[in-house]
Order: structure tokens, then C-alpha cells, then sequence
């Protein structure tokens, strides 16, 4: 429509309108260019490059000093000296340099056994001494030093004790290995107490390097109680514990099938034997051998019955077992042998006379019906069964997998496996070899030396663990009384799985690093037998070799003997196990373990629930009469981008110091030292008490959404929920203090405009409190960057301060900062400044950056008060040169493309050039007919059969309300593409 088209009144009305609206544009525009040019010079400061040159340290004419910038250096402890001016970019070297040290001189990270706080506890499971830090301990200590900073500013007597294992098999290897390198010796040559030395001495030199690498990731922990596996006390809590739980009864000695693991010569844990399928004959490399061993393959061969009575066949996956048979199952049920019951079969290599016994439950297990030889290192039902039908066992192998002399004569010295050849060789010849076939199975393959695990009957020492491990699971399991809760609740399916089907505990390792079993044999001179442990009954166990002579000389009363101890070490999960009594001084009546036992929480991941948890909640509820923490979080395990687990044969390991030494930090935290310390360096906070209701609005909502912050962070760590937590803290620094807040109270300080001289105190006052209160919050989880701020935030005048962030008080909810309806005004206005940043967008790339004018379209009139009120932060936020609010009553404004923000409004972003209306009634389109699929798809919910009966009243309501704001949103929609086919008819 042309203007000459207008009534006089008509006219009269718009140029009185359009001088209004020129005026008010004159004086946002200074405003805003006032507000442009503080920005500009803020990101051309933090923007600006770093120069390769030797900087200048005199300061030139205008310019400014780069010493200013660069910490002085501090003594080693002492608290950090800052540089003058705050660093433009973030660098962790520089900031993080000093702060630890200081730290843990002034003690803030020491529990206090006397103090009346609440004590909340945590125990750093153990790395190994041999470790080297990865992504894992990364996420462990991360976990948990959040943790623990958070209850230590809530005002907890915290405890994290640190403390390293011996790793029994790994750091033996890793000595035997420096050992045979530099002195091409072995640890046989040298002797077990020369190469406990040996151990010792490298571990005083290299051991412990991931304990120093903590300290780096800003660990927390109390070092003053720091603890080593096989220090004096924690040995002395090992030898207690296995005294005590022997005289009860619950660890005895027994012949039983252990894993054995040939290259280390000792028995290993479950948790150290991983299981290969393999669905059929497969050729692996063994450690020793130097071509592929074949697995996957199930021999046939046929064993003569005495008395010329034909043959019975067996079939094996190892078949140089067959060397120690010493007997053959049979299924009572199998038509062809269930006749031979009580027969002999001939062992073809030494005459050995094999009886046949009929036994189900061995046959069902392996091959179903059928003949089973039975062989002490074939499989652990041959070794019930055999116990059943008292049996004898042969071993045929020496502890390095070779054959003895008990497997015959012309396989003795054999290693396993080309036995194996020999054997199938040999059976061949006497024609007894019946033929092989594809066998699907699982190998066991020891995680440490690769080498295939040889299940061995040896006598060792076990654990029973029957009675503690019901114990244990009515401690997780009991709904009335629980006395550990397991999060992710997922897990408790699993403990419940362990505990209900556990097996005695083999806590024998034939190592010579660890804790030595506290057992003597005593060989009594009268003995038929000489060899060490031929008497099961001559066993003595004692704290000490003097209280083992006394209790054998009352044991075997006017006897001569000799004691001799146990070579064999204990399992290092055993030591592991009583961690959380031993770092507390058990079996000491100590202050700490009657200050500090039982712990708070055990964190670790869930792939040792049963190796480590378990036997820690057994031992502890045993032996320290309660159970060892109130809380298990488990963390998944990190995996990389195949989903694989990180190890060093993979080369898929990640070291966290490298991320850390590698980062050039250009988000979150770049913000909160750039955007913000532009302001906070400068301020000076006010003695002025902080009174919401009289602060502007900006002021009222950082506070109220602070509050928020505040509550949703604390509920999220009390409930394990950490990544929520850190969201929750990251979305305010980032979303609401940075983004908005920082930005929407520019305007204030662009210039000395005495009309802002009270909205600049205000904004000062509650940007102090924001970053007091946001740094606090932050801390748990990135300390030394928040102490860094912290410590250059202004203090309050006449007030003192905490002299760290790490003992300041965690911050909590304040009832007057809450204010819903602010909120509510907030949200509005970031939805308009959303559609209008859209709008901007569209635009030409060099356009996008120029202020242009702008227009809301109110169809209510609260929404038209609310934008009159927030024309200033709506139009700081989107960056326009002015904005103008319509009425539904005013004509839309002509040269500008449109959004509608809801059903009560639309923005306008003026144009220079003309629109393209088609490609505008195109995203007009798409988005009414996106609204017209929700509203159908309420529309089908809401005539549903059974609605009206079924679904509550507060959902049927929120339905209705959901469409009626849908449909008022769609006729919006539709007004904007009539406003624009109008104006494209008119041009």
C-alpha cells in the first residue's frame, strides 16, 4: 500500500509514530555502539596472537607489559604468586603450577580423628606399584576427588587414603625381567632373599611413579597416611587376618585343580585367566614353543580292555593327559559300555591298570553319553568324580609344563604340547589312534604371560567362603535393613549371581614377592615321608616362626622336628581384600578405625565387583565386625571408538598428563577467564547487603537460576548422578552467566551514563556473588582452574575469607534469590532473541554481523508488557540497532522476514534489499505443517477409546492446553504468510 493512499489522520499518526520510533533508535544505537566497541576491545584483547618473538619487557608508549602477565615464580609449598594481570587464554601449566604444592603444605587434604564433623571416607583403590597412569585412573580419581572436595566444603571430616599394591605376579615379572637384562641372571640364581632385595630396590627407585602422576590430576588425598601392600602394617594385618580366619576354620589346606600358569610357575586368579572361543581347529602361538600349537581338536583313541575283552574308546581335547589317567567314566545309561562296570582298560604306555566306573554326572557335563578317561589335569569334574570313587591322581607335569617321569619314560622332559604330537605319534603306532575332528571351546589364556593356562592338581591354601559370602549378599539383598547400597542398581543382579554360586578361595601363588604364608610345616624325625607338606595334618600357623616352634612343640609333644615355612605367598586380592581395615590400622585399636571405620562409598569399576568388592565386604564384615563402606559406585569401563578395552598390547592407551599438557582449553572455561574476568578483575565488591526485590532484573534472574544451578547440582552428586552434576554447574557458567547474563549487563558499563549508575552497582555486587558462588560450585570438579580465579576475586571489604577454595564453604540455596516469574519473563525473552539470531542467520554471510532493526508483534497483552519492559536486554542480546513492539492491532512491518516465537509472538528482522518471499513461504510452510502433525497426533491421543476414563486429569489437561497453544501458534504461522503474500502483491 502506497502512503499517498492514507487518510490525513491515518498519515498524521504514522509520522508521529515513525519520529517516535527514530528517536528511540538514535538512543539505543548509542547505546549499542557504546556496548560494540567494550566487546570489540575485549575480543581483540583475548583474540589476539601469540607472538614466536623474545618478548619485550618494557613497557612501550600506549602499549602494554607482558611481565605483567607472567606468574613470578613461588617456592616450592608456598602459596602461588599471581601475575599483575590476569593471562588472556587459559594455560594449565601456568595455572596449575604451584597450587598442589601449597595445597598439601598447609594440610587441607589431612583428616582429623579427633574432629566432631561428620566423617565421610573414601579409599583410593590400590593402583600397582608397577602401574603407569591411564584414562582409567583418570576417570577413578576424577570420580572421586569430586567426591570428596564437595563433602570436605560441606563440612565433612574427609578421609581419601591413598595407597599402592604390591601386584604380586606383575612386579615380579617386571624384576626377573631387569634382573636376567643387566645380569643375565635368573631369580633362582640370585636366591629368594637376594631377589626380594632386588624387588625392594626397585620399588624405592621406580615403584610408585602413578602415585606422583595423581598429584598432577590434583588428587586430594591425605598423603600423610599413605600405604604401601607390604609395609610393616598392612603385613601385619595380613598375617593376622589369615591367623584368625584359620583358627575359625575358614582357610584350610586341600589337593585341588588350580590354574596353573607354566611360564610364571604359579596358580592365578580367575580374574587373571581370559577365555578364548574357538569354534574349530585353530593354530596360537604359545609362549616357548617356536611353531603354532593346535587347538580346537578332539582325539579319539582306544584303550584295550584286560583279558583280551575288546577296547573302549575315549576322546580328549589334551591328549597328552592321557599320560596320568587313572581311570575311565562311563554313563550308566550308554548301551555299548554301561556292561564294563568294574572292569579294568590297560593303559598302553605302562601297563597301568585303569578301573571303570560308571558316573553320569562327569559324562552329561563333557560329552554327554559316552567313556571319559579321568586324569587329574583334564578337567575339574575328573577330580570329584575321581574323589568319589577314591581315586588316585598322578601328576604328570613339572611346574614349567613339561613332562615328569611319572608320564613314562620316553615323554619325560617333553614340553606339554610337543607331547602332545608324541603321544598322538606313539598311539598311532600300537594302533590304538582312532581319529580327530573339529571341537568347538574355550582356552584359557593367562592375562599377564599369554600362556595357556594347565588346570593342576597342587595342594594350596583356600578360603571358605561359604557362611562370609552369605553375609555378604544379605548385606546388599536385605529389602528391611540393607547395609550397602550398590550403584547403578544394575549391578546388585550380578552380585547376587557371584555370592550365590561362590566357590572356596585359592589364596595360594607360588611367587616369592608378596606376604609369605604365616604356615610351618613340621617334619617330625619319625616321618616315613621327608617331603614338605606330605602330612596335611603337620601343618602349623602362627603370627611369627617363635610362636610356630611353640604351638608345634604342644602339637607334637615330646617329637623331634624341624619347621619349615611355606614358600608359597598369598594371593594378592587377600591383602587387597582387608584394604579398607589395614589403611586404619587394623588389627590396632587405632583412632582412625574408630574415627573412619566403616567408609563412605567405594568407587571403582564394575569389572572387579566380585575379584575385589566382594572380598572386601567378606573380609571386612568378618574381621572388622561391620561392613568395610555403606555405598559401591561402580563406573563403566572406558573403551575406545571399536568399543575395545584400552591396553598397552592394543597401543589404544591414553594418557591423561598428555591430554592435560596437550589442551588448549577454547570453551567453558576460556569463557569464564576471558568474558567474564574482563569484568571481575576490575570490581571492587560493595559493602552493600544484596536485597533481590530492588536489583534489575538481570540481577533478580542470574541469582534465581544460580539458585537452581545450586539445588540440581547438590541433589546430582548426593545421588551419584555426575554427569548430570557437571552439566548442571557447566550450563550456568556457559548458558546463563557467560551467554547472558555478562552480556545483557554491558550496556551498563559502556560509558559513565549516570541513569545506570544504581542497575552498575547492582551488576557488580551480584557478578561478585555469581562468581564467589559459581567458582565454589565448580571446584569439585575443576580445582585448580577455580582456585586460580578464586583467589584473584576481590574479597568483601572488612570481611575475611577462607584461604582457599578448598575449605570454603560449598554453596547451598538461598530462599529470597528464587523468583519463578522472573524466570518465566527470562525464558520469553531468550526465545525471541533465539527467532531473532535465527532470522539473522539467513542472512548473507556479510551481513549477518550488522545491527539492524527489528520488530516484535504482540497478541496479548501481557506479552506486549513483558517486551516493553526487556526492549534493552532483547535488543543487547540479539544485537540490533533498535526494536520496535507492535500490537496485534499495528500493521506488520514491510522489508522484513518473519518468525513466529509462539502463539503470542512474531519477530520481524528488517531487510536491506528486497525478500524472497517464495523460499520465506517455504520455511513457513514446513514449520505449519510441522504443527499440523503434532496437533493430529494429540487430536488421535485425545479421541482415543478409554481416554477420558483412563488417563489422569493433569495430563488431559496439559493435552488441551498443548493443542490450544499449537493451533494458535498455526494461526500466527498462517498470519505471517498472509503479511508476506500481501506485501509481495504489493511490489
Amino acid at each position: 500500500m502506497d502512503s499517498q493512499e492514507l487518510t490525513p489522520e491515518a498519515l498524521e499518526k504514522k509520522k508521529k509514530k515513525e519520529e517516535k520510533a527514530r528517536e528511540k533508535e538514535l538512543k539505543k544505537l548509542k547505546a549499542a555502539q557504546k556496548a560494540e566497541a567494550a566487546k570489540l576491545q575485549a575480543q581483540k584483547a583475548s583474540n589476539a596472537p601469540e607472538s614466536g618473538k623474545k618478548k619485550n619487557t618494557k613497557k612501550e608508549a600506549g602499549g602494554e607489559n607482558p611481565e605483567d602477565y607472567n606468574d613470578p615464580e613461588t617456592p616450592m609449598g608456598e602459596k602461588k604468586r599471581l601475575s599483575r594481570q590476569m593471562a588472556k587464554t587459559y594455560k594449565p601449566s601456568a595455572v596449575e603450577k604451584s597450587w598442589y604444592e601449597w595445597w598439601e603444605k598447609s594440610t587441607f587434604f589431612e583428616a582429623d580423628a579427633d574432629s566432631s564433623k561428620p566423617p565421610f571416607v573414601i579409599v583410593l583403590p590400590p593402583p600397582n606399584v608397577t602401574g603407569a597412569l591411564h584414562i582409567g585412573h583418570a576417570l577413578t580419581a576424577a570420580i572421586q576427588d569430586t567426591i570428596i572436595r564437595w563433602r570436605r566444603m560441606s563440612g565433612y571430616n574427609t578421609l581419601w587414603v591413598p595407597g599402592m599394591d604390591h601386584a604380586g605376579i606383575a612386579t615380579q615379572v617386571v624384576v626377573e625381567k631387569k634382573i636376567m637384562r643387566e645380569k643375565k641372571l635368573t631369580r633362582h640364581d640370585v636366591g629368594r632373599d637376594g631377589f626380594i632385595a632386588e624387588v625392594w630396590k626397585w620399588k624405592n627407585e621406580y615403584g610408585g611413579t602413578i602415585l606422583k602422576q595423581l598429584r598432577r590430576l590434583g588428587a586430594s588425598l591425605d598423603w600423610s597416611r599413605e600405604c604401601f601392600t607390604m609395609d610393616d602394617k598392612r603385613s601385619k594385618a595380613v598375617t593376622e587376618a589369615f591367623v584368625r580366619l584359620y583358627r575359625e576354620g575358614v582357610i584350610y589346606r586341600d589337593l585341588r585343580l588350580v590354574n596353573w600358569d607354566c611360564v610364571l610357575r604359579t596358580a592365578i586368579s580367575d580374574i587373571e585367566v581370559e577365555h578364548i572361543e574357538i569354534k574349530e581347529r585353530t593354530p596360537l602361538r604359545v609362549p616357548g614353543y617356536e611353531k603354532p600349537v593346535e587347538f580346537g581338536v578332539l582325539t579319539s583313541f582306544a584303550y584295550p580292555l584286560e583279558g583280551g575283552l575288546g577296547e573302549i574308546i575315549v576322546a580328549t581335547t589334551r591328549v597328552e593327559t592321557m599320560l596320568g589317567d587313572t581311570a575311565i567314566a562311563i554313563h550308566p545309561d550308554d548301551p555299548r559300555y554301561s556292561h564294563l562296570h568294574g572292569k579294568f582298560a590297560i593303559h598302553p604306555f605302562n601297563g597301568r591298570k585303569l578301573p571303570i566306573v560308571c558316573d553320569a554326572v562327569l559324562v552329561d557335563m563333557n560329552f554327554g553319553t559316552g567313556a571319559v578317561k579321568i586324569t587329574p589335569a583334564h578337567d575339574p569334574n575328573d577330580f570329584e568324580v575321581g574323589k568319589r570313587h577314591n581315586l588316585e591322581f598322578i601328576n604328570i607335569f613339572t611346574d614349567d609344563g613339561n613332562i615328569n617321569s611319572n608320564g613314562g619314560p620316553e615323554f619325560a622332559g617333553m614340553p606339554r604340547f610337543k607331547a602332545r604330537v608324541a603321544v598322538t605319534e606313539a598311539l598311532k603306532e600300537k594302533g590304538l589312534y582312532r581319529g580327530d575332528k573339529n571341537n568347538e571351546m574355550r582356552l584359557g589364556i593367562c592375562s599377564r604371560s599369554n600362556d595357556v593356562v594347565e588346570p593342576l592338581i597342587k595342594p594350596q591354601w583356600y578360603v571358605n567362603c561359604k557362611s562370609m559370602a552369605q553375609q555378604g549378599l544379605d548385606a546388599v539383598m536385605d529389602d528391611a535393613n540393607p547395609k550397602i547400597e550398590i550403584i547403578p542398581k544394575q549391578y546388585v543382579a550380578e552380585w547376587k549371581r557371584w555370592l550365590e554360586n561362590i566357590r572356596d578361595w585359592c589364596i595360594s601363588r607360588q611367587l616369592w614377592w608378596g606376604h609369605r604364608i604365616p604356615a610351618w610345616y613340621a617334619m617330625l624325625d619319625d616321618d616315613e615321608l621327608k617331603e614338605l607338606g606330605a602330612y596335611n595334618n603337620h601343618w602349623v600357623v602362627a603370627r611369627n616362626e617363635e610362636e610356630a616352634k611353640d604351638e608345634a612343640s604342644r602339637i607334637f609333644a615330646r617329637k623331634k622336628f624341624q619347621l619349615f615355612q611355606d614358600p608359597d605367598v598369598l594371593d594378592t586380592w587377600f591383602s587387597s581384600g582387608l584394604f579398607p581395615l589395614s589403611v586404619l590400622g587394623w588389627p590396632d585399636d587405632t583412632k582412625d578405625l574408630r574415627a573412619f571405620y566403616p567408609t563412605s562409598v567405594l568407587e571403582t569399576g564394575h569389572d572387579i565387583l566380585f575379584f575385589w568388592v566382594a572380598r572386601m565386604v567378606m573380609l571386612g564384615m568378618k574381621l572388622g565386625g561391620d561392613v568395610p563402606f555403606r555405598k559401591v559406585y561402580l563406573h563403566p569401563m572406558i573403551r575406545d571408538a571399536h568399543g575395545r578395552k584400552m591396553s598397552k598390547s592394543l597401543g589404544n592407551v591414553i594418557d591423561p598428563l598428555e591430554v592435560i599438557n596437550g589442551i588448549t582449553l577454547k570453551r567453558s572455561s576460556q569463557k569464564a577467564g576471558g568474558g567474564c574476568s574482563a569484568f571481575c578483575s576490575c570490581f571492587i565488591y560493595s559493602s552493600a547487603a544484596i536485597v533481590p526485590d530492588t536489583m534489575p532484573f538481570s540481577c533478580k534472574w542470574i541469582l534465581s537460576v544460580l539458585n537452581k544451578a545450586i539445588s540440581k547440582t547438590v541433589l546430582c552428586l548426593d545421588s551419584y548422578e555426575f554427569s548430570d552434576a557437571a552439566t548442571a554447574v557447566y550450563s550456568w557458567w556457559q548458558f546463563q552467566l557467560c551467554d547472558v547474563f555478562i552480556e545483557v549487563i554491558k550496556p551498563y558499563f559502556a560509558g559513565n551514563d549516570p541513569a545506570f549508575a544504581a542497575e552498575r552497582r547492582y551488576a557488580q555486587d551480584t557478578l561478585w556473588l555469581c562468581l564467589d558462588n559459581g567458582l565454589r560450585l565448580l571446584h569439585p570438579f575443576m580445582p585448580f582452574v577455580t582456585e586460580e580465579l578464586w583467589q584473584r576475586l576481590p574479597s568483601k571489604k572488612d570481611s575475611v575469607r577462607k584461604e582457599s577454595i578448598v575449605i570454603s564453604e560449598y554453596p547451598s540455596t538461598v530462599e529470597c534469590w528464587a523468583n519463578d516469574a522472573v524466570e518465566l519473563e527470562m525464558d520469553t525473552i531468550e526465545s525471541v532473541v533465539k527467532s531473532l539470531r535465527s532470522l539473522r542467520s539467513q542472512l548473507a554471510p556479510n551481513e549477518r554481523f550488522e545491527r539492524r532493526a527489528a520488530f516484535v508483534r504482540c497478541r496479548t497483552n501481557d506479552a506486549c508488557h513483558t517486551i516493553k519492559k526487556h526492549e534493552l536486554e532483547i535488543a543487547t542480546l540479539a544485537t540490533l540497532s533498535s526494536l520496535d513492539v507492535l500490537s496485534e492491532a499495528d500493521d506488520a512491518p514491510v522489508g522484513c522476514i518473519v518468525d513466529v516465537v509462539n502463539e503470542a509472538l512474531s519477530v520481524y528482522l528488517k531487510l536491506k534489499g528486497s525478500i524472497n518471499v517464495d523460499a520465506e513461504l517455504e520455511k513457513l510452510k514446513k514449520k505449519m505443517e510441522d504443527i499440523e502433525k503434532q496437533c493430529d497426533g494429540l487430536r488421535k491421543k485425545t479421541s482415543a477409546p478409554g481416554y477420558q476414563e483412563k488417563v489422569p486429569v493433569h495430563i488431559r489437561e496439559a493435552d488441551e492446553a498443548k493443542l490450544a497453544s499449537l493451533l494458535q501458534e498455526l494461526l500466527s504461522f498462517k498470519e505471517a504468510s498472509e503479511h508476506l503474500e500481501r506485501e509481495n502483491s504489493v511490489s
